[in-house]
């Protein structure tokens, strides 16, 4: 699109794809291709300038920007690119041309847009630590749990549920066992017993 053609129909832009995609229509279809040619990192200046200065953007907002489309930025370079953009401007008089034609719609307070993104964003991070640490806690009990446990009993977690099946009957069987022999033994000592008459011939 020409300069002229774009005068004729100009629009208010409201977002940074707005702002970013005329920028690419107009000049430099490089503009978040991983190259350091100069004319493409002055144009990344532009771009950052018009983000930070018409949209109020953050530093660290305009770095994820870049990011969500394909280029390495941190928010230390998003303020050296607008640094720099004045300096850029004064020597190449096309970008001060570009810059004439981003109307950018003012009353949209996206610093507080910024903000909040970057507030869910940090609140993102802190729900996936919250979630890694939910996990080890629950791995630690396991292990604990498991360093009280016999050896027997460690294999049968291992077992699938047909092989934990067959051990479990065989498991019933043994301690029905251990019932009997118990009801045999308290048996043999009530029979074993002396009983009161027996204790009252001693005396």
């Amino acid at each position: 699109m020409e300069y002229k053609e774009y005068l004729e129909q100009q629009t208010l832009l409201e977002t940074p794809n707005g702002v970013s995609n005329l920028l690419l229509s107009l000049s430099e279809p490089e503009l978040f291709a991983e190259t350091r040619k100069r004319n493409v990192i002055e144009h990344r200046a532009l771009l950052s300038y018009i983000l930070r200065n018409n949209l109020k953007m953050t530093f660290e907002s305009i770095a994820d920007f870049f990011v969500a489309n394909g280029k390495s930025y941190d928010h230390s370079t998003a303020i050296h690119s607008c640094k720099m953009y004045p300096t850029y401007r004064k020597y190449n008089k096309k970008l001060y041309e570009l810059e004439k034609l981003f109307v950018v719609y003012d009353e949209v307070e996206y610093e507080e847009i910024s903000s909040m993104q970057l507030i869910m964003k940090r609140n993102k991070e802190l729900e996936d630590k919250q979630y890694k640490l939910i996990n080890d806690i629950q791995k630690l009990k396991e292990n604990i749990s498991l360093y009280d446990l016999t050896n027997n009993e460690k294999e049968y977690r291992k077992l699938g549920r047909k092989q934990r099946e067959t051990y479990d009957e065989r498991a019933s069987l043994v301690i029905k066992s251990f019932k009997w022999k118990a009801r045999n033994e308290q048996a043999e000592v009530i029979v074993g017993s002396p009983n009161v008459a027996d204790v009252r011939g001693i005396r």
